[in-house]
């Protein structure tokens, strides 16, 4: 059972996101803010990583390009995903569900 996912997102030296998503209080915390998530977000959020491998590598061409490192906590011990200007394929439907969480 998942209890938490840690989502960092920066793009070069500016713009770091930090979402720390609790899945035992369905909140996620943001920039010194708190977002009340529902049942429905947070399963589809879980389906994201299903098939997602741990490293994806850096694209070592595009200095500035967004990185992601994604920790998930669950009763069976830490999944980590990373990621450098190379991408999973459904990478920007996480992008997008993580923008609707602080509109």
């Amino acid at each position: 059972m998942i209890k938490a996912i840690e989502i960092i997102i920066n793009n070069g030296m500016a713009n770091e996101k930090n979402y720390l998503i609790s899945y035992t209080n369905k909140v996620c915390y943001l920039n010194d803010n708190k977002y009340e998530l529902d049942d429905e977000f947070l399963n589809k959020l879980k389906s994201i990583f299903l098939y997602w491998k741990n490293e994806y590598g850096t694209n070592n061409k595009i200095i500035d390009a967004e990185e992601f490192n994604i920790t998930v906590y669950s009763d069976d011990g830490e999944d980590k995903f990373h990621g450098k200007g190379i991408y999973p394929d459904n990478y920007g439907l996480l992008k997008e569900m993580l923008g609707d969480i602080d509109g």
